[in-house]
C-alpha cells in the first residue's frame, strides 16, 4: 500500500468515525436529557471535542494532499496542479464539492465544541438541547462527506499533474469569500440551536437571546464580510463594471443576511422589554433555513449563476434535510405558541417598540421579494414557461423597502419608549429631520432629478444627523460634570459599546447605500478602439494608448495594454488591463479578463481589454466611470469596525450584576434624554433593581456554599 493510499484509508476512517460519533452523541444527549442525567453536560463537552479532533484530522490529511500535490487523490487532481502557488493550493480545499463540504463540517464541529465549553452558567439548562441540535446538523454533513461526497477517493493510475484551479477562482477576494460565507452560514446555526433549545425546555424568556447575542453578531459579521468580498471579486474579475447583479447565488447569501439583521434588532426588544418573542423564533428559524437553501442553490446548479462553480446531484439531500428541520422547528414553535406571548403590549405605533416591529416587517418583506424573484424562474419552468427575472425587478421592488429601512435607522433611535410625547418630538426630531429634508431640497435645487439619488442622500444625512445628535447629547452630560471633551467622548462610547457600535454600523450602511445608488445612477460606459498614440475620454480622464505587450508568466500567456491616464494637464499614471490565457481553460472558455482600476473617493476609472486586430495595431476597450463606488468598500470597513466595537468584551461583562447595572445606567440616560415616560422609567428601574438584588443574593449564597465546601475539605 502506497503512502497516498494509506492517507486515503485513514482519512476515510476518520470521517466514518465522525459520522458514528455525531449520531451517537446526538442519541446519547437526547436520551440523557430526557432522563435528566447529570452526565449529559460532560458528554456534550467531551463528545464535541472528540468530534472536532476526528474531523480536524481528516481536514489536515486533505490539506496535506493539496499542498504536496498528491495527484493520486481524485480531489487533488481535479482542483490543483504543479503550476499552482501554495496559497491557491490551500484555497482549493473549498473550491470543489467534497472539500468545501468537509470544510463546512469542520467549521460546524468547531462551533459545536466552543458552544459546549463557552455557554454561560445562566444558560446551562439550554446547553444539552443546543449541542444536541448542533450535533444533529453535524451528523447530516458527516453523512454527506463520509458517504455521498467522500474527498479521499484514489485514482489508479495517478496522473502526473492535476487539472488546476479555475482561473476565475485565482483571485484573493474569491479565495477568502467562501471562508467568510461559511463562517457566517455555520455561525448562524448557533443561535438557531439555542432557539430550538428554548422551545424544547419551555424557557422562552430573555436568557436564550442574551446567550446568542454575541454569537449572532459574529455570524452576521462573517456573512457581511463574505458578501462584500464576493462583490469585490465580481467587480474586479468579471469585467462588466458592476459588483452586484442580483445573481441567484448572490441572492442566496443576501437572504439570510436580511433575516439575521432583523433578528439582531428584534432580540433587543425581548431582552429589554419582553416583546417580539414569537418574532425572534420565526426569524432565527427562517435564517437557518435560508442558509441551507442557499447551500442547495449553490451546490445543485439548479439556477444558472456566474458564482456557481460546482454542480452535482447532492441537492436533493439538502432539500430533504431542509424539509425535516423546517417541519421540526415549526412544530416546536406551534407547540409553544401560547407560552411565547409578549409580556406587554405595544402602546403606540409612534414608539421605539413599534419601530422594531416595523423593522422586522420591512426586512421580511425585502427577503420575500428577493426570495420570490430568485426562485420564480424555477417555479415558472415547472409550468412550461421560461421567465427571466433580472435587476430591474429587484431594483424596483426592493428600492422602496431599503429606503424605508434607512428611514427607520434614522428615526428609531430618536423615538421614546411607550408613547411618543411632544417633549421628545421637540427635543429629538427637528435637527435630523431638518437636515434630511434640507439636503433633499438642496439636491433638487442643484438640478438632481433622479428620485433614488435624492431620497438616498436625504435619508443618509438624516441617519448621520441622528447619530451625531445622540453622541453629542451623551457628551454634553459629561461635559456638564467637568470632564474634558476627549475623555467625555471616550467614556460615552465605552459606556455602551453595543449601542454606539450599532450606530457605527448604521453609518456604514448609509455610506454603502449612497455608494450603490450613486454608482448605479451615474455610471457611464464607453466602448472604443485605439491605435498607438490615440486618446479617448472617459469621465474626467483621458486615456492614451501606449501599445500592446505579450509575455509569459510560467505557462500562462498574458496580453497587456498600456494606457496612460491624464486629468487635464496632469499625468496620473499607467494602467494595464490584460487578457490571460490559462492552459486548458483558455481552449474551452476563452481568456480571462483582468481589469485595470484607477480609484478615487469621487469615482473609479475601470478599463477592460476587449480585443485587437491581427497585428495589434487597433485595440478595443470597454471602459466605465463609476462615481462613489469606493464608498461601498469604505462602508464595509466601517461596518467591520462598528461590529467589532460592539463585540469587544468589556470588563466584568460576563457578570450578571454588571449587566444589570449597565442596563440601569442606560435607563437613566433614556429618561434624562426624554425618551422614557416617567411611569415606564419607574417600572423599568424597579424591575432592574429587583434583579440586581436577586443577583447579589445569589452571589452571596454561592460564596457561602463555596466557603462551606472549603471548610469541609479542611476538616477532612
Amino acid at each position: 500500500m502506497s503512502a497516498v493510499e494509506a492517507v486515503a484509508l485513514l482519512g476515510g476512517r476518520l470521517l466514518d468515525g465522525s459520522l458514528v460519533v455525531a449520531w451517537g452523541l446526538t442519541g446519547g444527549l437526547l436520551l440523557g436529557w430526557a432522563r435528566q442525567k447529570a452526565w449529559t453536560h460532560r458528554v456534550a463537552r467531551q463528545g464535541s471535542g472528540l468530534l472536532w479532533v476526528l474531523i480536524t484530522g481528516a481536514l489536515g490529511l486533505l490539506l496535506w494532499g493539496l499542498v504536496s500535490g498528491q495527484f493520486a487523490l481524485r480531489y487533488v487532481a481535479a482542483h490543483t496542479s504543479l503550476d499552482l502557488s501554495p496559497f491557491y493550493r490551500v484555497t482549493a480545499l473549498w473550491s470543489g464539492q467534497e472539500g468545501s463540504l468537509l470544510f463546512w463540517l469542520w467549521i460546524l464541529a468547531s462551533y459545536t465544541a466552543l458552544v459546549a465549553r463557552r455557554t454561560p452558567w445562566e444558560a446551562r439548562h439550554l446547553l444539552v438541547p443546543a449541542v444536541f441540535t448542533l450535533t444533529f446538523i453535524t451528523g447530516f454533513f458527516a453523512l454527506l462527506v463520509s458517504r455521498v461526497a467522500p474527498p479521499f477517493v484514489v485514482l489508479e493510475p495517478a496522473p502526473a499533474n492535476g487539472l488546476g484551479l479555475n482561473p476565475l477562482l485565482q483571485n484573493p477576494w474569491m479565495a477568502l469569500h467562501p471562508v467568510f460565507l461559511y463562517l457566517g452560514y455555520v455561525g448562524l446555526a448557533v443561535p438557531f440551536a439555542f432557539g430550538i433549545a428554548s422551545l424544547v425546555t419551555g424557557d422562552g424568556g430573555e436568557v436564550w437571546v442574551r446567550t446568542v447575542r454575541r454569537w449572532s453578531l459574529l455570524g452576521w459579521l462573517f456573512l457581511s464580510v463574505g458578501i462584500l468580498f464576493g462583490a469585490r471579486w465580481a467587480y474586479e474579475e468579471l469585467g462588466w463594471g458592476g459588483y452586484w447583479g442580483w445573481d441567484p447565488v448572490e441572492n442566496a447569501s443576501f437572504l439570510p443576511w436580511l433575516t439575521a439583521t432583523a433578528f439582531l434588532h428584534s432580540i433587543i426588544m425581548q431582552e429589554k422589554r419582553g416583546l417580539l418573542k414569537r418574532w425572534n423564533q420565526v426569524l432565527i428559524q427562517a435564517t437557518f433555513a435560508l442558509t441551507i437553501l442557499g447551500t442547495f442553490i449553490t451546490r445543485s446548479g439548479i439556477l444558472t449563476s456566474v458564482h456557481a462553480f460546482v454542480e452535482s446531484d447532492i441537492g436533493p439531500y439538502f432539500l430533504v434535510f431542509l424539509a425535516v428541520t423546517v417541519a421540526l422547528g415549526l412544530g416546536l414553535l406551534l407547540f409553544r405558541w401560547e407560552e411565547l406571548k409578549d409580556e406587554r403590549a405595544i402602546l403606540s405605533y409612534a414608539s421605539k417598540e413599534a419601530s422594531f416591529l416595523f423593522n422586522n416587517l420591512v426586512f421580511l418583506a425585502a427577503a420575500f421579494a428577493v426570495f420570490w424573484g430568485t426562485l420564480f424562474p424555477l417555479i415558472s419552468s415547472l409550468f412550461g414557461l421560461q421567465v427571466t427575472v433580472g435587476p430591474p425587478y429587484f431594483n424596483r421592488v426592493t428600492g422602496p423597502l431599503f429606503a424605508a429601512i434607512l428611514l427607520l435607522m434614522g428615526l428609531a433611535p430618536l423615538l421614546s419608549w411607550g408613547r411618543l410625547t411632544t417633549t421628545v418630538v421637540r427635543r429629538n426630531l427637528p435637527i435630523p429631520v431638518a437636515v434630511g429634508v434640507g439636503a433633499g431640497a438642496l439636491l433638487v435645487v442643484l438640478g438632481v432629478r433622479e428620485l433614488g439619488v435624492v431620497v438616498a442622500w436625504a435619508l443618509a444625512l438624516l441617519v448621520g444627523a441622528a447619530v451625531v445628535v445622540e453622541v453629542v447629547r451623551g457628551v454634553q452630560v459629561r461635559l456638564e460634570r467637568g470632564e474634558p471633551m476627549g475623555r467625555a467622548l471616550l467614556r460615552v462610547l465605552r459606556a455602551n459599546p453595543r449601542r454606539y457600535g450599532g450606530y457605527l454600523v448604521h453609518l456604514a450602511v448609509v455610506l454603502m447605500a449612497v455608494g450603490v445608488v450613486s454608482s448605479q445612477a451615474y455610471q457611464t460606459r464607453h466602448i472604443f478602439s485605439l491605435e498607438v498614440g490615440q486618446t479617448a475620454a472617459v469621465g474626467p480622464y483621458h486615456l492614451q494608448f501606449r501599445g500592446l505587450e505579450e509575455h509569459w508568466d510560467g505557462p500562462v500567456r498574458r496580453v497587456t495594454a498600456n494606457l496612460l491616464v491624464r486629468e487635464g494637464d496632469r499625468t496620473l499614471g499607467l494602467i494595464r488591463p490584460e487578457k490571460r490565457y490559462f492552459p486548458g481553460f483558455a481552449e474551452r472558455e476563452g481568456p480571462t479578463t483582468e481589469t485595470a482600476i484607477y480609484s478615487r473617493p469621487g469615482g473609479d476609472l475601470y478599463v477592460a481589454l476587449s480585443g485587437w486586430d491581427d497585428f495589434g495595431a487597433a485595440v478595443g476597450f470597454i471602459a466605465y466611470y463609476t462615481p462613489l463606488v469606493s464608498w461601498i468598500w469604505a462602508g464595509g470597513v466601517l461596518l467591520v469596525a462598528g461590529t467589532l466595537f460592539a463585540l469587544w468584551p468589556r470588563r466584568r461583562e460576563a457578570a450578571r450584576e454588571a449587566r444589570i447595572l449597565a442596563e440601569l445606567a442606560e435607563v437613566e440616560r433614556e429618561y434624562q434624554a426624554g425618551r422614557l415616560p416617567r411611569r415606564e422609567y419607574l417600572a423599568w428601574r424597579a424591575r432592574l433593581v429587583a434583579q440586581a438584588r436577586a443577583a447579589l443574593g445569589e452571589e452571596a449564597q454561592a460564596l457561602a456554599r463555596a466557603e462551606a465546601e472549603l471548610r469541609s475539605l479542611d476538616a477532612s
